[in-house]
């Protein structure tokens, strides 16, 4: 006779391996009719759990799987999964890192038990997220967005527009007038909500917010040197915000190719605090994001998720912090203390 496995419990009842184990397992996280459906299957298939099948099934795993999107090199994601492995290895949890194609190989990772739940960077294509996380919620199978949220479902992002209304406070106290911002990609959620942040400091300061120019680039430095010497084609401006620091390096070394200086003929300031920033030449004025935050409030939300407690709150927003250095026309030193000596080493 055929021994009844967790597999044939999941195709009898149409659910996944995690949620069948979880069922099994009496996990807290889940649905009463998701638990009769797999009761109802598990008297019918006649299956009897034992030790090593529980210790093998997907919903045991203590595996979870992080999908970033566009490729774990970017400065923003190693700070970001340092904070996801700080609480992993503080919790015996373990993690599988996805970056291409994880639109469509996350379902399959589900359904195979291979992950107890997903924390999803979500920061375009807002329609194939929302086939994927309704899948995902489908099946029972915990999940956290970082970046931007669908529905209500649970979500971690930062200040954006926060950030930067203060950006814009700062330029408004130098004087600028005529600005212009590098926004990133056409509907990008992280750009967008930028460019709103900083035109509504702008209003609130009485300027007007129509009158910054617009370019776009795509996050990277040559996009941001193509859009300031495109901007510069239209007339020249006295301040340039950049919707990422990448774009505003790319800015600066285009000014600095024209025989321009900064902050002298051109402020330029950028969005993130990426690694680099202190060391450019003039360093750069930006706003700082909460990268590891980020990582370790996801990963402590999704342990709450397992475990079928409830999060402190369905949507997070973390703060951001303007940090001035000397590329907007600041002394550097009068509003930062000095760089520790343990960031000037570099390996």
């Amino acid at each position: 006779m055929k021994n009844i496995t967790v597999e044939d419990v999941a195709r009898k009842c149409g659910l996944s391996r995690a949620t069948v184990s979880r069922v099994i397992n009496g996990a807290a996280r889940v649905r009463p009719a998701t638990v009769e459906r797999v009761q109802l299957a598990i008297a019918k298939l006649g299956y009897l759990p034992n030790a090593h099948a529980r210790a093998l099934s997907g919903g045991a795993s203590g595996t979870l799987a992080v999908l970033l999107r566009g490729g774990a090199w970017r400065p923003y994601y190693s700070n970001l999964l340092e904070g996801i492995e700080e609480v992993a290895s503080r919790e015996g949890l373990h993690v599988l890192l996805r970056t291409r194609d994880y639109l469509e190989a996350a379902p399959r990772l589900a359904e195979e038990g291979r992950a107890d739940g997903f924390i999803i960077r979500n920061m375009d294509e807002p329609e194939a997220h929302l086939r994927l996380v309704e899948r995902l919620n489908g099946r029972d199978v915990p999940f956290v967005l970082i970046g931007n949220p669908l529905g209500d479902w649970q979500s971690i992002t930062i200040d954006n527009v926060g950030g930067a209304r203060a950006m814009a406070r700062h330029f408004a106290g130098h004087g600028f007038r005529r600005i212009l911002f590098i926004a990133g990609p056409r509907g990008h959620v992280d750009s967008t909500d930028r460019l709103y942040g900083f035109k509504l400091g702008l209003s609130e300061q009485g300027l007007d917010p129509d009158a910054v120019a617009l370019a776009h680039g795509d996050f990277s430095t040559p996009s941001g040197f193509t859009a300031m010497r495109s901007s510069f084609a239209d007339g020249r401006c006295e301040a340039v915000f950049a919707a990422n620091d990448r774009m505003a390096l790319g800015a600066i070394l285009y000014l600095r190719q024209a025989g321009l200086r900064v902050p002298e003929d051109v402020a330029v300031a950028g969005f993130d605090d990426t690694f680099f920033t202190e060391y450019t030449s003039p360093p750069l004025t930006t706003v700082r994001q909460p990268f590891r935050e980020l990582g370790v409030t996801a990963m402590e939300t999704m342990k709450l998720l397992l475990a079928g407690a409830p999060a402190p709150s369905r949507h997070v927003i973390l703060p951001t912090a303007l940090v001035v250095r000397a590329s907007c026309g600041c002394r550097y030193a009068e509003h930062n203390p000095p760089i520790p000596e343990d960031r000037l080493v570099l390996s």
